[in-house]
């Protein structure tokens, strides 16, 4: 039971987000995600045109097919096609493959380069609900932010990790590909949301180890809220924009809630966000 009732509330927190921040002058903060990923996405872009080239030349002039000078039969003609479409196939298989790994590296990136935003969001939601004042601090929000980034390249690293080994885990029972299906996107889901609900955990000066118990206490809101911003981050730049500030108002929604702090919230005007 405790585990659905918290799944329901990582769901619930997470949906109201949106209207919270709307309805509490937090809206700027949704700008700031794409904003970024603009910047991070032609940055990237100008990098790696140049070694993406070069790779791609390299590759292609590895798969150069021999064609014997004069040869006119077909056979030779196919080769010969070959050899001239092939740097066009390397470099778009090649864009492609890379593309595909910076879209897999994305919400870590995100993550990482958000954590101040987030920290500050999650901060002030909490702020708004409860009443309860936390002095601003440059150095705070640094330390806020630094840990959070910390956490989601752990994350980043240990989903991996895990992730790799389910991968091989398939090769050799293939029987297993329905399963590891569900496996990995619980793994995505479980790592996203530990990510959001420890700045709520680092306000309580939790540390790393005893974020990891709070986080397995609420295991239901965790993945429900890792669930829906990894749904929500695969959509085209609205991904991007609302479900890592979404992700990050929804854990403190739900915690509040899962703490029953209702007794001292009910005359407050925003107690409407913890309702179930």
């Amino acid at each position: 039971m405790s585990f659905t009732r918290d799944f329901s509330l990582g769901l619930s927190g997470f949906s109201r987000a949106f209207g919270f921040a709307m309805s509490n002058r937090m809206g700027w903060m949704f700008l700031v995600p794409i904003v970024l990923w603009v910047l991070l996405a032609f940055g990237l872009v100008a990098v790696l045109e140049g070694p993406v080239e070069q790779l791609s030349d390299w590759v292609a002039a590895k798969l150069e097919v021999p064609v014997e000078a004069g040869a006119e039969d077909w056979w030779s003609d196919t080769k010969a096609f070959f050899n001239g479409a092939r740097e066009v196939i390397v470099g778009v298989l090649l864009k492609l493959a890379i593309a595909y790994l910076l879209f897999v590296a994305n919400k870590y990136i995100v993550l990482i380069l958000l954590s101040p935003l987030l920290a500050y969001a999650s901060e002030r939601t909490e702020e708004i609900i409860t009443g309860r004042t936390f002095p601003f601090s440059w150095g705070q929000l640094m330390k806020d932010a630094f840990r959070g980034a910390l956490i989601a390249l752990r994350n980043g690293i240990m989903e991996l990790v895990i992730t790799v080994g389910i991968w091989f885990l398939t090769l050799f029972i293939p029987l297993l590909s329905p399963v590891s299906f569900i496996l990995l996107f619980a793994v995505s889901a479980y790592f996203y949301g530990f990510s959001m609900f420890d700045y709520v955990f680092e306000r309580r000066r939790m540390r790393i180890g005893e974020s990891v118990k709070a986080v397995n206490d609420r295991l239901g809101a965790v993945l429900a809220n890792g669930a829906l911003f990894s749904l929500v981050m695969k959509l085209p730049l609205f991904g991007v924009m609302f479900a890592p500030v979404l992700a990050s108002i929804g854990a403190v929604l739900a915690t509040l809630k899962k703490e029953e702090q209702l007794p001292s919230l009910r005359s407050h005007p925003n107690d409407q966000w913890l309702e179930a």
